[in-house]
């Protein structure tokens, strides 16, 4: 697996997106969609906003894009999007039997896809999207480096796929399982809802507030908030500090760029800061750490004027911050 997170980290990563549905809505979409949303629908056509789907008790049970197009809207994410619009009446035609996702992330991603299409690609900004003939291709990523969700119907997903190996060979691409890209959104710091939501959480807890407006949910204190850790070794779920427990273990994985085990833990409040130490986890220190956990490449790179093939002459910082 190192070697799949060195390619988003420095190059490209082919994923298959399995982790996400889809779903189109039709008719009156955006007032349809800003009644269940938390997040004020305020896009235009080929925009996408990031927000969550929530059930009746707060919790995020989704992690989505709504995209606009046009009149309609796409919306797409982790967690079952169709049969969450379902319960709220919403009509959506389900595109996962016709339609699957390719993904691909890192600092030279862009530069792929500008090949796959054409060079205005790189003009298009973060949460943009457009229609190709072959597919539409969503700018997302959630693992801090350049990403494109390319939504493809599945007649053209085999084709689609060799033309995206076959050009990727110049870009040294691999292809990147789930578990990758997993640890990846854990070093960049990236809400993961398949591995970080427990019954009774909110986005108040979660720190996600930015990805809902005020008055569209219950205001809430919260007791405690997730923040980023970094430990020697893998660590067990009860954390304590000055020998009492202040706190839980979330998600955690070993970063293999940053050479230790990260994860997310849910803390008391007055603790979930960044930069704390002397908690523990059995016996095993534990210390509190800032997002993103790595230099992720993709803020050095700039399409108007950088390669990968004149990568050599990127003066990059590493690719570890350094954290006390």
């Amino acid at each position: 697996m190192r070697d799949e997170v060195m390619a988003v980290r420095t190059s490209v990563a082919l994923s298959d997106g399995t982790q996400f549905s889809c779903a189109r809505v039709d008719g009156n979409a955006r007032a349809a969609l800003d009644r269940i949303s938390p997040r004020k629908l305020f896009v235009g056509s080929g925009q996408m906003l990031h927000t969550l789907f929530l059930d009746d008790a707060a919790k995020p049970v989704a992690d989505v894009y709504l995209c606009c197009d046009d009149d309609s809207f796409l919306v797409y994410g982790e967690g079952d999007v169709v049969s969450y619009l379902a319960t709220r009446e919403i009509e959506a035609t389900d595109l996962s039997p016709t339609h699957a996702f390719l993904c691909l992330d890192g600092p030279y991603a862009w530069e792929l896809v500008a090949e796959l299409t054409s060079p205005d690609v790189i003009g298009i900004p973060y949460l943009g999207f457009f229609h190709d003939e072959r597919f539409t291709c969503f700018r997302g990523g959630k693992a801090g480096e350049y990403g494109y969700d390319l939504l493809v119907p599945r007649e053209h997903l085999s084709a689609v796929r060799e033309r995206v190996l076959d050009a990727g060979r110049a870009f040294d691409l691999r292809v990147a399982s789930r578990e990758a890209l997993d640890l990846c959104m854990l070093e960049a710091g990236f809400f993961n809802v398949r591995h970080e939501v427990r019954d009774g959480m909110t986005p108040v807890e979660l720190q996600l507030q930015w990805r809902t407006t005020a008055g569209r949910i219950a205001p809430r204190t919260p007791t405690q908030r997730t923040t980023m850790f970094a430990a020697p070794r893998e660590v067990s779920t009860e954390i304590e500090l000055a020998g009492a427990r202040v706190g839980s273990v979330l998600h955690q994985g070993w970063s293999y760029t940053r050479d230790e085990q990260i994860g997310v833990a849910l803390l008391d409040v007055a603790i979930a800061h960044a930069g704390l130490r002397g908690f523990h986890c059995g016996e095993t220190p534990l210390r509190t750490i800032s997002a993103p956990a790595v230099n992720n490449r993709s803020l050095y790179v700039d399409p108007q004027r950088h390669t990968y093939a004149t990568r050599a002459n990127i003066p990059f910082p590493a690719l570890t911050r350094p954290i006390t």
